[in-house]
């Protein structure tokens, strides 16, 4: 490119790109303190459904399960996301196979049952008791300090000792 003088013309620039001063919704500022200690305070989290270790662990292999029988062909995303055998995906499920501890569905239905015999639990605690498998009504106690005005130890390690019996280990 030259200009009526002879002299070569600089091509143009291709326009710089400016991202907008906010690319997403403000988030909404929750004032309530979240916080589990004696006093469980979840603030939006409240009454949330709440899962152990071992239920998530159903919930995730169930679902894996099922879209590894999924044709692959059929997914809008491509033949090769269907199956999320990604290495996070697969490292997630590692995890939660070594550290469920209930993993036969019996013990999980059992452990269910064991857990909703007690009201007076929230099913945040619930789901803690379900994880750690505490031996003893003070370790429990110890670990999840907002049960322990709600239930007597003797009470408390009578449901430890019954989940107990439904713990699987595994070599």
């Amino acid at each position: 490119m030259a200009t009526e003088e002879g002299a070569p013309r600089a091509p143009p620039q291709p326009p710089v790109f400016r991202a907008p001063k906010q690319v997403s919704r403000p988030k909404e500022v929750i004032a309530a303190d979240e916080e589990i200690g004696t006093e469980l305070k979840l603030g939006e989290f409240q009454n949330v459904v709440a899962l152990s270790v071992s239920e998530a662990r159903a919930v995730i292999t169930a679902v894996h399960g099922a879209r590894r029988k999924k044709d692959p062909s059929s997914n809008p995303l491509g033949g090769d996301k269907i199956h999320n055998d990604s290495e996070p995906i697969t490292k997630f499920i590692e995890y939660m196979e070594m550290f469920a501890r209930f993993k036969q569905t019996e013990n999980l239905h059992a452990l269910s049952n064991v857990l909703d015999s007690h009201p007076e639990f929230a099913p945040v605690e619930r789901a803690q008791l379900g994880s750690l498998c505490c031996e003893t009504a003070d370790e429990a106690k110890t670990l999840i300090p907002s049960i322990a005005n709600k239930i007597s130890d003797a009470d408390l390690q009578e449901m430890l000792d019954e989940m107990q019996k439904l713990r699987q280990f595994v070599d």
